[in-house]
């Protein structure tokens, strides 16, 4: 068996497994449960379950408004920037996002955005006139706008790293200025010519943010209603129920989201057919939409505030969460803590360590064995493009967690492999081996091969050329793929339950306990944990790529 079949078995094996064991037991058959007759009652059962329909519209509906307006503000962003060369610097303000966890900037809308939030309390008295935390529902909302917005603030520093990467391999400059001569603006060059090729290089990208938005549970259970709450949730309080029949209810409901994430991704591409052959009859008719230059200034200028305002507002709940961890006495309106200290640091110190412990040690032998496992990939592909056997690596973030966890978990118990370090691991690596594949694989195949030509005439071994001259050159996209994999490990909470069966905690299940059962003080410790940690080892990542390119600096122009 080759390494790349040995790679691929350990990635689809726990899928493919968990897809069965979620599978069998939604039919009604499941022998250690006491049910040995197939039966349609789990199917029955689960559409009787109060607000269900509510349920699955509100998490169909938050994915694709959330996936959309990321997309659309990403598409903007790169089109208002990306040929004056300032979306590099764009994108380093907004990349710290991506090291922030999911759940921490839901804390942080939490914190800033409630009744009684930093923000209300940053124009309390002296605006609102309040005094008392106002009697408002603004976060959470029945519609799940707060859940949107923040999932589009996390999402969207993604997408534009993809959409960068994806540019840096199209003649763009070349392709606008083809347009501009043929009378075409800005935007309708844009449209016309580079977002038909760049969606086709992004689909993957963003089928993987749509279908994290369908199944996210942790974001869910702090930002979006409770009654009834999105689908993904309720899989989570049937699994949890101590009356054994949910657990049948949760296999039906897990196969649900399947289902619906399908539903989701058929109405995005069957959306985006649509939208390319709007342009092909525009193109056709050759349409040239100009619209006076204070009008294009405008929108411009719209468009920044609308694609920054989430990030804004995710900077200012980080910091809220910051501030909380630090507040031994905040009263409502006070803009700032009456008391500062460390008394919530000092009571959750026990709990705070060990989950800071697994996180770091389980982020850390993730990633490395990701990027080991990534590289071994790329070394044994020899086409520099993509192939049909590579996308099924990404399978673990095409499926929703919760249609595959969920069985995983039935054959770790059965295997007595649950709540093992080792499985921990080994599941964390499962989501986070796409994402390295994703962000290492494009510039280690436009490495030059010169190199290692040139170090095999001096007499270099395979080896030392592997080592010596390849992996020093692609040193920074490799710590790029390894800290965006340890982040990605940071923010996992389905995979860290159902892998460890509940007996182990990390900083990213102790935030999500937090927030529904303690106070904000212990929520803004963990909170802040959770954030410090992947920045962290971020920039101990950008530290050795600085060290390493140190001897070079006089070389740059």
């Amino acid at each position: 068996m080759s390494i790349r079949a040995v790679i691929l078995v350990l990635c689809l094996a726990p899928t493919t497994a968990g897809l069965i064991g979620a599978l069998v037991p939604a039919t009604g058959w499941f022998a250690p449960l006491g049910r040995s007759d197939f039966s349609i009652q789990p199917v029955m059962m689960f559409f009787d379950q109060p607000g269900i329909w509510s349920s699955i519209w509100l998490s169909g509906f938050t994915a694709i408004t959330a996936t959309l307006l990321s997309y659309v503000l990403a598409m903007f962003l790169l089109a208002s920037i990306y040929r004056n060369g300032r979306s590099g610097v764009l994108f380093r303000l907004i990349s710290p996002l991506l090291s922030v966890p999911h759940i921490t900037v839901a804390v942080g809308f939490l914190f800033l955005l409630q009744p009684s939030g930093w923000l209300i309390r940053l124009l309390s008295p002296w605006l609102t006139g309040w005094d008392r935390p106002p009697d408002l529902y603004i976060i959470p909302d029945d519609l799940g706008i707060g859940l949107i917005i923040a999932l589009t603030a996390k999402e969207l520093p993604f997408l534009m790293l993809m959409g960068l990467s994806a540019l840096s391999q199209m003649k763009v400059n070349d392709t606008l200025d083809q347009a501009s001569s043929l009378g075409y603006g800005t935007y309708s060059a844009w449209l016309y010519t580079v977002q038909p090729q760049l969606s086709g290089r992004m689909r993957l990208a963003v089928l993987i943010v749509l279908i994290f938005s369908v199944s996210v549970v942790d974001m869910a259970l702090v930002l979006a209603p409770s009654v009834p709450s999105p689908l993904a949730p309720r899989i989570l309080e049937w699994f949890r129920d101590a009356d054994l029949d949910f657990q049948f209810i949760a296999a039906v409901g897990a196969v649900a989201q399947l289902f619906l994430s399908l539903l989701c991704c058929v109405i995005w591409l069957l959306c985006g057919r649509m939208m390319h052959r709007l342009i092909r009859v525009l193109i056709y008719h050759g349409l040239r939409p100009r619209v006076p230059a204070w009008v294009s200034q405008s929108i411009k200028l719209a468009v920044f505030f609308v694609a920054l305002l989430p990030c804004f507002l995710s900077v200012l709940g980080l910091m809220s969460v910051t501030i909380w961890g630090f507040a031994d006495i905040w009263r409502f309106p006070a803009p700032l803590p009456d008391e500062w200290g460390f008394r919530a640091w000092i009571s959750s110190a026990d709990n705070m360590i060990v989950a800071g412990t697994n996180s770091l040690i389980i982020g850390l032998a993730s990633s490395c064995l990701a990027v080991c496992l990534v590289i071994i990939w790329l070394e044994q592909t020899a086409s520099r493009r993509q192939s049909t056997i590579e996308s099924w690596l990404y399978i673990p973030l095409l499926v929703p967690q919760a249609s595959f966890l969920f069985g995983l978990q039935i054959v770790l118990i059965w295997l007595r492999l649950d709540g093992l370090y080792i499985t921990l691991i080994w599941v964390h690596m499962l989501f986070v081996l796409p994402y390295v594949m994703l962000s290492l694989s494009g510039s280690w195949r436009q490495f030059d091969q010169r190199y290692t030509e040139l170090s095999a005439t001096l007499g270099s071994s395979q080896m030392k050329q592997f080592f010596r001259v390849k992996l020093p050159i692609l040193l920074t996209p490799i710590m790029t793929a390894f800290a965006i994999g340890f982040a990605v490990s940071c923010a996992l909470y389905l995979p860290t339950i159902f892998a460890s069966n509940g007996r182990m905690i990390t900083l990213t299940t102790e935030a999500v306990t937090l927030a529904t059962s303690a106070s904000r003080q212990a929520l803004g410790v963990a909170s802040f944990l959770q954030m410090i940690l992947p920045l962290f080892v971020f920039l101990c990542c950008d530290a050795i790529i600085r060290l390493r390119l140190k001897p070079f600096r006089y070389f740059r122009h």
